[in-house]
């Protein structure tokens, strides 16, 4: 007679044969029985409509954009932009003429690569100074030939900061040195060495900038009179120089912004003005704080980063006039910096490069950025709303870009944007 303890062994061997023989059925059904079933076969892409992003439905050419965390903008699970496989792209691109969503056809302005870029408003023109012979030019916004602004040379400059009116440059140098060149009177006036982050008020009558040496007691904003040269003190900056923003404000009001850190992760943004004027300040949630004025002054589109989105820059908005500083502090979500963005000349729309993928703290250390080519998005202000309607293409080629400097046309009809890949001057149109 069997043993109870032989009967257990008995039906637990029986149970595991017949286990195994069920999963042994499942795996060659899986594989060779299945119906549709094809051995070899590659799956099926899976594809989006052209623009627009997966999941919102909101028409062609763009929808509404969450923050990003790092996806690719308007990208699909297949690893696709605006439909379109980064992995295999198609036979033949279709290539749009105007801004539409998808790829959309790149033009060439000026053939040459330049060191530094400044839309004029009302001749709807640019300066730029040549990195092939070193002078000076203007180029209508319709193309055609340069015009030379100074038969001078100005070889070797590292930094060009342009007054409103295009009249006028900063200079900086590798060494530190910097001058200013009024082209109107041909006159070169030298500034003091250790300038950084310069910036014309509206008038071109003055310029703000850090005087940074090297005793911290001895760093300050300063504003100094671009006909004159006389300077004057405005703040002491001490070993706070690289949390300072030298920028003039539309109306002149503020010449420069201060962030400082009051927590893990936020800021408070200080207005500063020229006559010690008590302005409220700004909390952002975020930082290494990036912004960029409205055309009437009254917001400021900005930039900031946390961890809740890998240390990349967010794309927010808020009013930052008077006693509306602070008011309606409102976030986009699209996962690029405040200076790849420009408002249209009404001041209600914002067009922005968005970079196709980031990697994690590329907004602390923005060089890791420097392959990672562009889409362009488009905000409605009134609405809140961002949208693509663009990946800037030359040709079939599928050719990449990712943008210094962005401007529109005074029409409205044409997006310019100053390439980091090629330093040369493109444009889409929009309408």
């Amino acid at each position: 007679m069997l043993s109870e303890l032989n009967y257990k062994r008995i039906i637990l061997a029986i149970l595991l044969v017949i286990i195994s023989a069920g999963l042994i059925f499942g795996i060659v059904w899986l594989i060779f029985l299945r119906p549709g079933s094809n051995i070899g076969e590659e799956p099926g892409e899976i594809t989006s409509t052209g623009g627009t992003l997966p999941g919102t439905g909101l028409g062609a050419g763009g929808n509404l954009v969450g923050q990003l965390g790092g996806r690719l903008p308007g990208e699909d699970l297949t690893g696709s932009i605006g439909g379109i496989d980064q992995g295999r792209a198609p036979a033949r691109a279709e290539i749009s003429e105007v801004a539409s969503g998808s790829f959309t056809k790149a033009n060439i302005l000026n053939d040459e690569s330049v060191k530094g870029v400044k839309k004029n408003k009302e001749a709807d023109s640019f300066n730029y100074l040549s990195a092939e012979d070193n002078k000076f030019y203007r180029i209508s916004s319709e193309g055609g030939e340069k015009i030379l602004l100074s038969a001078e040379t100005f070889p070797f400059v590292d930094k060009v900061t342009w007054s409103p009116d295009g009249d006028k440059v900063v200079l900086q140098y590798p060494d530190g040195a910097a001058v200013s060149y009024d082209f109107t009177t041909n006159q070169k006036t030298t500034l003091p060495t250790g300038l950084e982050g310069p910036s014309f008020d509206q008038s071109a009558n003055n310029i703000a900038y850090k005087f940074i040496s090297s005793r911290e007691e001895d760093n300050w904003l300063v504003v100094t009179d671009a006909d004159s040269n006389q300077s004057r003190a405005v703040e002491a900056i001490g070993d706070q120089g690289d949390k300072v923003q030298v920028d003039w404000s539309p109306n002149n009001q503020v010449v420069a912004l201060y962030r400082k850190s009051v927590g893990l992760e936020k800021e408070e943004i200080f207005f500063i003005g020229l006559n010690d004027e008590n302005y409220k300040s700004l909390t952002v949630e975020g930082s290494n704080f990036i912004g960029v004025w409205s055309p009437e002054g009254d917001k400021i589109l900005y930039s900031v980063i946390s961890s809740e989105n890998n240390y990349n820059p967010i794309l927010w908005i808020v009013d930052a006039e008077g006693d509306n500083i602070g008011n309606n502090n409102f976030i986009f979500g699209l996962v690029t910096w405040a200076d790849k963005c420009t408002f249209n000349n009404d001041g209600k729309t914002v067009y922005c490069a968005v970079p196709v993928s980031l990697t994690a703290a590329a907004g602390m250390y923005s060089e890791i950025a420097n392959d990672s080519p562009d889409v362009f998005y488009q905000i409605n202000l009134d609405t809140g709303v961002s949208k693509l309607i663009a990946y800037p293409v030359l040709s079939e080629n599928l050719e990449k870009f990712q943008v210094k400097q962005l401007f529109v046309s005074g029409d409205n009809s044409k997006l310019f944007f100053w390439d980091n890949f090629t330093d040369k001057i493109y444009y889409l149109r929009l309408k």
